[in-house]
């Protein structure tokens, strides 16, 4: 009774430190390329004001994705979409990083939307499950460390990359 009590603690706090993690990146990708704009354009070799669309894009889609993300967990299971969302978020990322044109880039952002988009519900649901109905106030809580840090650490890490990288 012990060992299963034990793994299931051991199940929530490796739910939640996943699901705090995941809901860190999407929250600061939304806001790292902000105070990078300008030398994106400039490497990109385009005018500064046409790079807008990489922060819009990646918004639109996080935000087009969301209300299938309950469709997709029931359908697929909330771990499997989970894991598929943070596979495509991870690559796109990738992918924005070797970006050669304006148009590579906000294509590949619009896939990091949508890797996004889905990651918070359906890590909120999967933290959710693993918690019973009495804890999940608490373990909601938890929710307030990269809601409140991700969208200061964004710009200041995007303006550092952007003086130091490429």
């Amino acid at each position: 009774m012990g060992d299963t009590r034990r793994r299931g603690a051991d199940q929530r706090v490796v739910v939640a430190a996943l699901f705090v993690a995941t809901m860190f990146i999407t929250i600061m990708d939304s806001t790292i390329v902000n105070v990078a704009l300008p030398s994106i354009a400039r490497d990109l070799g385009v005018a500064s004001d046409s790079v807008d669309e990489i922060v819009i894009s990646y918004l639109v889609s996080l935000a087009v994705v969301i209300p299938a993300s309950g469709w997709l967990a029931d359908r697929f299971g909330t771990r499997r979409v989970f894991l598929t969302a943070l596979a495509v978020f991870t690559a796109a990322s990738a992918l924005c990083a070797l970006a050669d044109s304006l148009s590579q880039l906000v294509a590949f952002r619009i896939l990091q939307g949508a890797g996004g988009g889905l990651l918070t519900p359906v890590g909120m649901a999967m933290l959710f499950h693993v918690y019973p109905p009495a804890d999940r106030a608490r373990a909601a809580r938890i929710l307030v460390v990269p809601t409140i840090i991700a969208p200061a650490v964004g710009p200041v890490l995007g303006g550092v990359l952007a003086d130091q990288a490429s």
